[in-house]
């Protein structure tokens, strides 16, 4: 598929999930509740009319007054106080990008390097184990380990390079061992392949064919993860950042849908403020899928 062509499809159909999202977040959420007897009773009817119009209404609104309405924080519009929000994840997000690429790939040359070794243990081994625990009972258990245990690391700290990098370190564990199997699955490979028994008929070393024919030709395929690697990103990027409270945008949106147990949506539902967070993310998805394309075709012309 052309390079144009993949990139005109993704861009379609992220267009269409934030659609669907923004379908989702206008649903009327007005519940009704009446007491009977002891019991709080609550009804729910829908009308696809009403809904209809409400989304006309919204969206007409939105274009009349160049605003998706105020945000719950006096005097705060919702796009001011989603992109604040979006400011300080992107921090977080962009530091976790590039720390889960590049330690993951180094990860996955010494897992390489060591599965020829009695040392295998200590690389596809623990590269294995950590992706076998789930990532959301691993960013619970490393923060409960770094408050509890390691004093000497300010965690909750609100300014400064740890209030962003600390973050970023905790969600990167997860990325640095999927990119880390995925390199080392593309090294081994290549191994046996023609032009790699050339290289070592030339006498060059473990290390320049490492890094110099392998690594390169199995980049593209690495690069092809970079989604993913996002994926693993923000879907830990709201257990840190509400345990830390944080205020980037996971942690703002949580607050958007201001969800409770006994109406479900609480009266301080915005969304404005979710589809404007939900419009960066999709932004920034599409800009990491053509960054992902482009490098692919960049390495591997074919």
């Amino acid at each position: 598929m052309k390079y144009q062509t993949q990139m005109f499809r993704t861009t379609i159909i992220s267009v269409l999930a934030f659609v669907f999202i923004v379908l989702i977040v206008l649903i009327p959420r007005d519940i009704q509740l009446a007491l009977e007897g002891n019991l709080w009773v609550s009804n729910y009817s829908f009308d696809m009319q009403e809904y209809l119009t409400y989304v006309v209404d919204y969206i007409g609104s939105a274009f009349r007054n160049g605003t998706l309405g105020l945000s719950s924080y006096v005097d705060h519009s919702s796009e001011a106080a989603a992109f604040t929000a979006v400011g300080m994840s992107l921090l977080v997000i962009v530091s976790a990008l590039l720390i889960g690429f590049i330690f993951g790939i180094l990860k996955g040359i010494v897992d390489y390097k060591l599965s020829k070794t009695r040392f295998n243990v200590l690389g596809h081994w623990t590269t294995w184990l950590f992706q076998s625990i789930p990532d959301f009972f691993l960013m619970l258990f490393i923060q409960w380990l770094l408050i509890k245990h390691i004093p000497a690391i300010r965690y909750f700290a609100v300014e400064g390079w740890q209030s962003f990098m600390i973050p970023a370190l905790l969600v990167s564990i997860y990325p640095i061992f999927y990119i880390a199997r995925i390199t080392s699955a593309s090294l081994l490979n290549q191994e046996g392949k023609l032009y790699i028994l050339m290289a070592k008929a030339k006498g060059l070393s473990d290390h320049r064919i490492i890094y110099k024919h392998m690594l390169r030709n199995g980049i593209a395929n690495i690069l092809t993860h970079l989604p993913g690697l996002l994926v693993f990103i923000l879907s830990n990027l709201l257990i840190v950042e509400y345990y830390r409270n944080y205020p980037g945008a996971a942690w703002r949106l949580f607050q958007a849908i201001d969800y409770n147990t006994f109406s479900g949506t609480g009266a301080s539902y915005e969304p404005g403020v979710i589809i404007w967070i939900a419009f960066s993310f999709m932004v920034l998805f599409l800009l990491v899928q053509w960054i992902s394309q482009w490098a692919r075709t960049y390495f591997d012309p074919r």
